[in-house]
């Protein structure tokens, strides 16, 4: 089983970023390009959430991912605050994996 920053980094990141990818998308019809650039990430990277393709793993996580933690995050984005993903991200993945990591407790 992984420690924590190794689950943090390969599966509870890229299904929280996967949810608030399709929340985006779903709910608020976010383009890929916007995406990218509020995100910052590539937009590839942004195509690859949208489209479901990564691993099994992470879907399944992504299933466990708080709702309403990413339709807050979600709503906060789309009202001009796109400074807010560090801290989401953290959010999310400390609510999952349980414990506070050094970069949950750093200013953000």
């Amino acid at each position: 089983m992984f420690d924590g920053y190794e689950k943090a980094y390969k599966e509870v990141i890229p299904a929280a970023r996967a949810a608030l990818i399709q929340e985006l998308k779903t709910r608020y019809n976010i383009k890929e390009e916007a995406m990218s650039e509020y995100l910052e990430m590539t937009q590839a990277a942004i195509s690859k959430y949208i489209n479901g393709k990564y691993s099994d793993r992470v879907k399944k996580i992504h299933e466990m991912v708080d709702k309403q933690i990413v339709e807050a995050y979600a709503k906060k984005i789309v009202e001009g605050n796109h400074t807010l993903t560090n801290k989401y991200l953290c959010t999310i993945c400390s609510k999952m994996n349980g414990f506070n990591c050094r970069f949950s407790t750093a200013e953000k």
